[in-house]
């Protein structure tokens, strides 16, 4: 039997994301990840780019928003994963949704509160 108590597995991740506002009423997130696992078994991904990004502009007295998402843009996203135990190792790769877009709307409705406050509620339609 193998003894696997001197092992080490090293996973690299890297994320940045953004904002940016242009103009007053567009609205633009980035959210890019980078995985480096150098410790897999052959024949899998030993890194990948996860980009997740929308654009979301505000209507109606900026009471509304439609936003754009796109998941996974570079369609990287393949669910790699390493699981370690005192017995064994396992390397493992699952099937998950890919690149992906939605189209979405949220409107703010205001609340009654004490005099003078507005209170604020999202509800957002897929």
């Amino acid at each position: 039997m193998d003894n696997f108590e001197d092992r080490n597995f090293v996973r690299h991740e890297l994320r940045f994301r953004t904002t940016t506002y242009y103009p007053k009423k567009l609205e633009w997130n980035n959210d890019i990840k980078y995985i480096i696992n150098p410790d897999v078994a052959p024949g899998f991904l030993t890194s990948s780019v996860f980009w997740n990004s929308s654009l979301a502009y505000s209507v109606l007295k900026d009471q509304g928003t439609i936003t754009f998402k796109v998941y996974d843009l570079l369609n990287q996203n393949t669910n790699s994963q390493r699981t370690a135990t005192q017995d064994y190792i396992q390397d493992m790769e699952s099937t998950v949704l890919q690149r992906y877009f939605m189209l979405g709307f949220s409107y703010k409705f205001n609340t009654l509160g004490k005099k003078g406050e507005t209170g604020k509620s999202n509800f957002w339609f897929d």
